[in-house]
C-alpha cells in the first residue's frame, strides 16, 4: 500500500495534495464540491456529479475523479512499468509537453516538477510539495487556487490564478 505523499504524487508531476478537487473531498466541502462539479459540466459540455469527483490520490487503489479516472499520461506510466514519470527513460514526451501547455496555470509547471524529482528524488519533492501547500499562518492544506485559508480564514496569495471557464463568472461565486 501506497503512503500518503507517494499517492498524492502523480506520474505527471502534479502534487495531489494541493488539487483543488482531492483537498475539498478530502474536507468533506459539499459546496465546493458542488461548484466544482458545476464549473465541469460547463466544460466537459456533460452532467458532471459531486460522486464524479472522488479521489484520493493518483496513485491510491481507485482514482474516480472523472478528470483523472481516464488519463493517458497516467496509464502510459503504468504501461511502462514506471510510478511516475520522472522514472521514465523518454522524459520529456510530447504528451507532457501538450499537458503542460493545455491552459491550466498548475499544469504549466510539471516539466519543472519532474526535473526536480529527478534531481532530489520523490520524497523529499513531496516534501517541498507538503510544506509549500500549506498555510503560512496556521499550517492547514490548501489548494493551488486558494486566496483564502480554508482553515483559519487567513488570506493567501494565490500561486496561480483561476483558470477562466466559458460561462462562469468568477466574481460571482457564492
Amino acid at each position: 500500500m501506497a503512503s500518503e505523499l507517494e499517492r498524492l504524487t502523480a506520474p505527471c508531476g502534479l502534487y495531489c495534495g494541493a488539487c483543488s478537487i482531492g483537498l475539498a473531498g478530502r474536507r468533506r466541502d459539499a459546496k465546493l464540491l458542488k461548484e466544482i462539479a458545476e464549473v465541469l459540466t460547463i466544460q466537459q459540455g456533460q452532467p458532471v456529479q459531486v460522486d464524479d469527483l472522488a479521489c484520493d490520490g493518483c496513485l491510491s487503489d481507485e482514482v474516480v475523479a472523472i478528470v483523472c479516472r481516464n488519463c493517458e499520461l497516467r496509464a502510459c506510466a503504468l504501461k511502462k512499468g514506471v510510478r511516475h514519470c520522472s522514472e521514465c527513460p523518454d522524459f520529456p514526451c510530447q504528451p507532457l509537453v501538450d499537458f503542460s501547455k493545455d491552459g491550466l496555470p498548475h499544469h504549466g509547471e510539471i516539466l519543472d516538477s519532474i526535473s526536480r524529482q529527478r534531481k532530489i528524488g520523490l520524497d523529499a519533492w513531496a516534501e517541498e510539495q507538503r510544506l509549500r501547500w500549506r498555510c503560512p499562518k496556521c499550517g492547514g492544506d490548501v489548494d493551488w487556487y486558494a486566496d483564502q485559508c480554508y482553515d483559519c480564514g487567513a488570506k493567501l496569495t494565490p500561486q496561480f490564478s483561476p483558470p477562466q471557464v466559458r460561462g462562469v463568472d468568477p466574481s460571482n461565486s457564492s
